[in-house]
C-alpha cells in the first residue's frame, strides 16, 4: 500500500513537502510542476499564492523547475499555445518561474488509443503533479488522474478521449428513460430512441442503460482518462503527487464558472502514489460530508476513473492515511 500524507495545517504539511521533494527529488537537474492554470473567469481555480510556497521549497533546495500545462481542444484563450502563456503570465504565474504550454508529444500506443504525450514531461528530470480537487462533469471528480488524464496529453488526445466515450445505439431502446436520467448536461432525451444533444462523452449514459442497447464509440470516459494518465506518468522518469482540497466546486477549472462549493475545505494531501492520493482525497471528502457529493452533483462518484487507472498499473487504490 501507498502511503498518502494528509494534513489540514499548512505548516506542518510543507515540512513534509520539503521531506518528500529531497528524497524523491534527488539529483534532478529540471523537474516539470504539472499545474493548471485555471479558465479565465474561474475564480476558484488555483492561484499562484497557492503554489508559491512549493515553488519557495524548490527554490531554497537548488531545484530547477518549470510550471506546465497542455493547451485545451475548446474555445479558449488556453486553445493554443501562446495566448494560454499570456493568459498565465497575466494571472501573475510568471512570478513563480518559468512557463510552458505546448503541444510537443510523444505517441504512445495503449489499449484504446494512442495516446500523444506532452514531451516537456518526459524530458523533465521529474514531474511534480500538484492538482486541486473539485467536481468534473465527466468523472463526476477530478484529482491528481484528471490532472494528467487530460493536461499530460495534446488537445487531439483531449478530443480523442471525449469521443471515444460518446454513447451509440447498438440496439432496440425500450423508452425506460435511465440514459436521459444519468446525463449530467440534461441534454440527452428518449423520444422513440436517445436523441443525443451536447455531449462531452461522460459515458453516464452507457453505464445507465439497463439493456445493454448503449456502448461507447471506443470505451467508458473514465477509461481513456485513467488509461491516459497511466501512459503519460509510465514515460516520466519520477513522479510526485501533491493535492488541494479546497474550492471544492461542482465542475472543473476548465470551466469559467464552476458552479457552486459543494463540500468544505480540508487540507492537503501529497503520495508517490497518483492512484492512492486520488482515492484517499475522494474517501476524506465523503467521510467529513456524509455524503457522497461528487454523485450527487455530477451524477457520478468517481471511483471509476481511479478503478481503472489502478487496472492500468499507475499505482494503488488501496493505501495509508499518514496525518500530519
Amino acid at each position: 500500500m501507498a502511503n498518502v500524507y494528509y494534513s489540514k495545517n499548512q505548516e506542518n504539511f510543507l515540512l513534509k513537502i520539503k521531506e518528500e521533494i529531497k528524497d524523491n527529488f534527488k539529483n534532478c537537474n529540471k523537474i516539470a510542476i504539472k499545474i493548471h492554470f485555471g479558465e479565465p473567469g474561474n475564480k476558484t481555480a488555483f492561484k499562484p499564492e497557492d503554489i508559491k510556497p512549493i515553488t519557495d521549497i524548490l527554490n531554497e533546495l537548488n531545484i530547477n523547475f518549470f510550471l506546465f500545462d497542455s493547451p485545451v481542444k475548446y474555445n479558449s484563450l488556453r486553445d493554443n499555445p501562446d495566448s494560454y502563456k499570456n493568459f498565465a503570465i497575466k494571472k501573475g504565474w510568471g512570478r513563480l518561474g518559468e512557463i510552458r504550454t505546448n503541444d510537443e508529444h510523444i505517441d504512445v500506443k495503449g489499449e484504446n488509443l494512442t495516446y500523444e504525450v506532452c514531451k516537456e514531461l518526459i524530458d523533465a528530470d521529474a514531474v511534480l503533479v500538484i492538482s486541486h480537487v473539485k467536481g468534473h462533469v465527466c468523472t463526476g471528480f477530478g484529482g491528481a488522474i484528471k490532472n494528467l488524464g487530460m493536461g499530460a496529453l495534446t488537445k487531439k488526445t483531449k478530443g480523442d478521449i471525449h469521443y471515444g466515450g460518446e454513447p451509440v445505439l447498438v440496439g432496440e431502446c425500450t423508452q425506460c428513460g435511465a440514459c436521459e436520467r444519468a446525463c449530467p448536461l440534461g441534454t440527452l432525451k428518449v423520444k422513440d430512441k436517445p436523441v443525443f444533444g451536447i455531449c462531452y462523452g461522460c459515458s453516464n449514459c452507457v453505464y445507465a442503460c439497463p439493456n445493454s442497447v448503449l456502448k461507447t464509440r471506443v470505451n467508458y470516459f473514465d477509461f481513456l482518462l485513467a488509461e491516459g494518465a497511466a501512459v503519460a506518468q509510465s514515460k516520466f522518469k519520477k513522479a510526485y503527487y501533491v493535492s488541494f482540497l479546497k474550492n471544492i466546486t461542482q465542475l472543473c477549472d476548465c470551466e469559467s464558472d464552476p458552479g457552486e462549493i459543494i463540500a468544505n475545505d480540508y487540507g492537503f494531501l501529497a503520495s508517490p502514489d497518483g492512484v492512492a492520493i486520488d482515492m484517499a482525497a475522494h474517501g476524506i471528502i465523503l467521510k467529513n460530508e456524509g455524503e457522497d457529493v461528487f454523485l450527487k452533483y455530477n451524477k457520478k462518484s468517481g471511483t471509476e476513473q481511479v478503478k481503472a487507472a489502478e487496472k492500468f498499473g499507475m499505482g494503488q487504490s488501496k493505501y495509508n492515511l499518514m496525518e500530519l
